[in-house]
């Protein structure tokens, strides 16, 4: 009787260790992949690349390499921290994905992989909303923050690739033109394409750019959002 007691305990210990390290597991895995992948993952094995008509956001720092050669390396990441992590914050309130950094750039997407009609309204807002995060971060700052915030909708492929850090990641001609619009923008405004503008026209007042240039693109037509309706 002593050694059944002592292995149904031994039995309810391994059982409560299993379970705090499979929360930790299932943990790490939705915070680096959407939770809809990540439970299609472990529940299914993997997630199948499939299309989305979605809006893709860029964001990058403007001047950024100059900022970086007038602070100190450790100042630089705690700012950097600090304006992902509110933009992680908005990205999540405005019901959008993150999918990755790159340096001071940042990308994002709404309407995948959690599909809704209204991510390119939620799209512009979030770039509205990045735009008073760095005011709020510029008030306590002597070197002051620009950025510039670019948008655009339109259908791609999403996937989850690698091995050693899987990651959700979406493909194709519109993220290249997502980018585009990011980097023909102005510092302090959220440069949209005409499609997102066709999407959001009835939620905000746009000022309208005419045709531009855009890297290794025809020119399109370009926005800047002005405000709220």
């Amino acid at each position: 009787m002593q050694d059944d007691r002592i292995q149904k305990r031994l039995l309810e210990e391994l059982i409560r260790e299993y379970v705090i390290l499979e929360k930790r597991v299932d943990g790490l895995l939705k915070n680096t992949l959407p939770e809809m992948v990540a439970n299609e993952i472990k529940y299914g094995g993997k997630f199948l690349p499939r299309p989305y008509d979605c809006t893709i956001l860029f964001s990058d720092i403007a001047g950024f390499t100059r900022l970086a050669e007038k602070i100190p390396g450790d100042t630089l990441i705690e700012l950097l921290d600090r304006l992902f992590k509110g933009m992680d914050d908005l990205i999540f309130r405005f019901h959008g994905t993150k999918i990755k950094t790159i340096g001071d750039a940042y990308m994002a997407v709404f309407g995948a992989p959690a599909e809704y009609d209204d991510h390119a309204v939620m799209a512009v807002r979030t770039g509205m909303a990045l735009l008073k995060l760095v005011d709020s971060i510029n008030s306590g700052m002597d070197q002051k923050l620009q950025i510039r915030v670019g948008v655009h909708t339109g259908r791609v492929m999403a996937g989850v690739v690698g091995k050693e850090r899987m990651q959700f990641d979406v493909f194709g001609d519109h993220v290249n033109i997502a980018s585009r619009f990011e980097s023909s923008g102005e510092k302090g405004r959220v440069n949209v394409s005409h499609a997102t503008y066709m999407s959001s026209k009835d939620f905000f007042e746009f000022e309208e750019r005419g045709e531009i240039a855009l890297k290794n693109k025809a020119n399109m037509k370009a926005y800047f959002v002005v405000r709220t309706r």
